[in-house]
């Protein structure tokens, strides 16, 4: 920035890095990392070309605002400024805690379904038929046996393919 800004324009300038993809987004597709960080910068240029526009040595939010909005106007208006979008969307890096717990919550899933879910089942059909011995309770609680034991094997089988 070659003219000053003042504290709420600094803000406002770092709200509109944050909200970059959101302005320069398309129903196209997708930048690639280059395009996007090439964009990034022709558009601070251009933001710095519109606020020499104003001739003052402080800028404030309003007017990084209205400059900001007249950049990405431009963008949107001349053919996205050349850059081609992509229909490839880029992977999503995960953070390291991300990926803990997307191996950890299948075992909790199991750990849930198990230890609740289906014990509080076999618990009630199993006090059911304990208390009227019909065939329908009977029939009722092993139901409920074999789904808890069906769905344990089944997630044990699944991860023991992945290992």
């Amino acid at each position: 920035m070659k003219a000053t800004l003042d504290a709420e324009a600094q803000k406002a300038l770092t709200e509109t890095q944050t909200q970059f993809k959101q302005d320069f987004t398309t129903n196209r597709g997708f930048f690639t990392e280059a395009d996007e960080t090439a964009l990034r910068a022709m558009a601070l240029e251009k933001l710095d070309q519109e606020l020499a526009k104003t001739g003052t040595a402080e800028i404030n939010s309003t007017e990084l605002r209205r400059a900001w909005n007249t950049v990405v106007t431009d963008f949107h208006h001349n053919n996205y400024w050349n850059f081609e979008p992509t229909f490839e969307k880029r992977p999503k890096v995960l953070t390291q805690e991300q990926k803990t717990f997307r191996e950890m919550f299948p075992y909790v899933w199991a750990v849930i379904q198990s230890g609740i879910i289906l014990k509080t089942a076999v618990y009630y059909f199993g006090i059911r038929s304990s208390s009227d011995p019909s065939t329908e309770n009977h029939i009722f609680l092993y139901l409920a046996l074999a789904t808890s034991a069906g769905t344990l094997i089944y997630f044990a089988w699944k991860n023991s393919r992945n290992q």
